[in-house]
């Protein structure tokens, strides 16, 4: 007997689109603090992302558009000529859960702006498991940016999605592939909004998080001479640290003209710091800048299950999405 996921792959496959339903994540989201206008369906999907992996996408839809008819059924609308959406973007050497981004997709989509957030470190086989050997445990700021894209161009083949109002959310590294992609306009979307946290797009805020220039040009060096080196879970290849030098997003703010871009930082943040997020916002026309100060570091509570400052945090990257979409 078939199982689901065989039955799936079978129906994928005859629709010719290689897309790989998790396990676990499909249906309404209830678990999650919901505020707006719309009830919520999630979906989570395995994308073949063309490096030999596969990318573990969260889509979260407005559900009065989706009315629980399966991924690729036709004759999805709103009426409205589709969704906005916002694709999401983690931090390095952490994962699609990191800073309350599973909330956030949700509260968007209550809000009705469609999102999407993807795992950076790709499976290695479509299943959703604990199990470090199925990770690939490697990627860099191109795979970050070519997976966001992989997944957005998902969502418009799957959902009514509006691709003329997409905006783009990251923190920390994922702040800075948001720069990259909006300030680029990556993979011939058009982003016209954009929201960051603690984002680390200036030349020298990776540099400052490894552990300053010497420490850089070590780990740099030794990329070089063995194929990569070590750091946590991950392994950096050259190619790593070529991209980051070869590209400063401060330095290519004024291609996203007087598009809105919200950027918010801590006082008390250690990894990235204020001056940073500051010099990020800085380099657009039309920039508002959030400070807060907690002694959450890096965190700014987004990710905790109770706490004032995250639903203020939300709320405010909620309403930059829903104005300006």
């Amino acid at each position: 007997m078939r199982t689901v996921f065989q039955k799936r792959l079978v129906l994928l496959v005859l629709l010719s689109l290689l897309v790989f339903p998790a396990f676990a994540g499909c249906g309404r989201a209830a678990d999650q603090k919901q505020t707006g206008q719309y009830q919520v369906h999630t979906e989570m999907v395995f994308l073949e992302n063309g490096r030999g992996s596969y990318t573990l996408a969260e889509f979260a839809i407005p559900e009065d558009s989706y009315e629980g008819r399966p991924a690729g059924a036709e004759g999805l609308t709103t009426g409205t000529g589709g969704w906005p959406m916002v694709a999401v973007a983690h931090g390095f050497t952490g994962t699609m859960d990191s800073g309350g981004a599973a909330e956030l997709i949700r509260r968007l989509a209550a809000a009705g702006v469609a999102a999407v957030r993807v795992d950076f470190d790709a499976y290695l086989t479509p299943e959703k498991n604990d199990d470090p050997s199925n990770r690939a445990c490697e990627y860099t700021l191109q795979d970050m940016e070519d997976d966001l894209t992989l997944a957005l161009r998902y969502a418009c083949s799957h959902y009514p999605i509006d691709e003329s109002r997409l905006g783009i959310y990251g923190r920390s590294m994922g702040g800075r592939v948001a720069m990259m992609m909006a300030n680029e306009s990556y993979g011939g979307f058009s982003y016209q909004a954009m929201a960051l946290v603690a984002p680390a797009g200036n030349s020298q805020a990776m540099i400052y998080f490894m552990g300053g220039q010497k420490r850089w040009e070590e780990m740099k060096k030794q990329a070089a001479e063995d194929g990569f080196v070590q750091y946590r879970q991950l392994r950096l290849r050259p190619d790593w640290f070529t991209q980051f030098e070869a590209y400063d997003p401060c330095a290519h703010g004024n291609s996203f003209g007087a598009r809105p871009v919200l950027v918010i930082c801590n006082t008390e943040d250690y990894v990235v710091t204020d001056e940073t997020s500051r010099q990020c916002a800085a380099a657009y026309e039309n920039s508002q800048v959030i400070e807060v100060t907690t002694d959450d570091g890096h965190g700014y509570e987004m990710s905790r299950k109770k706490s004032d400052l995250k639903d203020k945090l939300m709320d405010q990257i909620v309403s930059h999405f829903a104005e300006n979409l």
